[in-house]
């Protein structure tokens, strides 16, 4: 006898590049479990999310942004996996969504990389997740010794209209250290960002360089410059949430604690495509590893012989400015390398070492394992969802 198909809703904006990436990633869970019929309700990221009225299932996914839809959801009396940033008092679905401190480190790790020490952050005012997002962003540059500013407009008693954010938001960024690196929540605020920038004549990425909280393709193409964008895990979100959903509707107890899963993944695109280093030998160095990573005979004293300086002040130059040595920014920018190939290709684990510089795919799998903390075939799986 065919098993019935289990209905499942996916409530969540279907209007940013983060919802549509997190029902892609519940939609190939269920085509791999087959027997899944998903219902999707089309909403922009402001409005309020509803079940259709007539729908009955076993199953939802969704954004829990208000108690009022929470209580809903709750009298069905079916399993609910919550993906929502968003924390409300009361509400303890099971819950699957981003680690906003990977977020944040990721975030000061690219601006340290290209010797910027003063960092910026501006998010959307009076939300509580965005505050957190700013909070662990302010965190890590602290950790760094590097300084962090935070957009604070003055609203009280003061116009909400577009033309005086923008005004409040020009004259921030024109009173900020040049150069610096400006964090922002979504896409939509950096390219706020980049507009105030363009309409005070503030040069991007040179002395503003900006880096969207989430990567929305469309949006972040379509600037000038195109915007760098820290790709958060929504896919992974997805996939785990329907997995869990899953074993839910099997009559497996959810998880007790929130499920965080981190970004590791960045997209370095015109905004923040730069070096804010005034040292030029080490700039020197920096392109020369960059433009020729994958060479297995790029060598630190060779490097520094190209810049014109000794081995030991390269070394000497680079902890100075970013904390660690050349032999340090090699790995971390092959190891990248490796993570861009492992997800656009399906090359094999000896054909990755060798376009990537290594002398052996066993050096590779071990220098790789040191940087994500886990092997390539594994970050392979985990970051495709199998």
């Amino acid at each position: 006898m065919q098993r019935q198909a289990r209905r499942i809703a996916i409530l969540v904006d279907t209007s940013t590049g983060w919802g549509r990436r997190v029902i892609r990633g519940a939609a190939n869970y269920a085509l791999k479990q087959g027997g899944w019929q998903i219902t999707v309700e089309e909403r922009g990221i402001n409005e309020p999310m509803a079940l259709p009225a007539d729908w009955h299932g076993d199953g939802v996914i969704v954004r829990v942004n208000t108690l009022k839809l929470h209580q809903a959801l709750s009298d069905l009396g079916i399993p609910v996996v919550n993906v929502s940033g968003i924390e409300l008092q009361g509400v303890d679905l099971p819950r699957v969504t981003s680690d906003y401190n990977s977020i944040a480190e990721l975030a000061v790790s690219h601006f340290l990389q290209r010797g910027f020490h003063h960092l910026a952050y501006c998010g959307l005012e009076n939300l509580a997740y965005v505050e957190r997002h700013r909070r662990a962003f302010e965190n890590a540059a602290k950790d760094r010794a590097m300084s962090c500013h935070s957009y604070r407009p003055a609203s009280k008693g003061k116009s909400n209209s577009w033309q005086h954010q923008r005004g409040a938001l020009i004259k921030w960024i024109e009173g900020l250290p040049k150069p610096v690196g400006i964090l922002t929540w979504d896409s939509t605020r950096a390219r706020n960002v980049l507009n105030a920038c363009l309409e005070a004549g503030i040069m991007v990425p040179e002395q503003v360089a900006v880096l969207a909280g989430d990567d929305d393709e469309l949006l972040c193409e379509t600037t000038t410059p195109p915007l760098s964008a820290i790709v958060t895990p929504a896919e992974r979100i997805g996939h785990e949430a329907a997995r869990i959903l899953h074993e839910m509707m099997d009559g497996t107890p959810p998880p007790r604690d929130d499920v965080l899963l981190r970004a590791d993944e960045l997209h370095t695109r015109g905004s923040t495509d730069t070096l804010a280093i005034k040292d030029q030998a080490v700039v020197m160095a920096v392109r020369h590893i960059r433009e020729n990573i994958q060479s297995p005979s790029l060598q630190v004293a060779d490097i520094a012989a190209l810049a014109g300086i000794s081995r030991r002040a390269l070394e000497r130059r680079f902890h100075k400015l970013f904390g660690y040595g050349p032999a340090h920014e090699i790995q971390s920018t092959r190891c990248q390398l490796v993570r861009k190939l492992l997800r656009e290709t399906d090359l094999s684990i000896a054909d990755l070492a060798s376009r990537t510089g290594y002398a052996s795919q066993e050096y590779m799998i071990r220098a790789f394992k040191k940087d994500a903390g886990t092997t390539p075939l594994k970050y392979r799986r985990r970051i495709r969802g199998r």
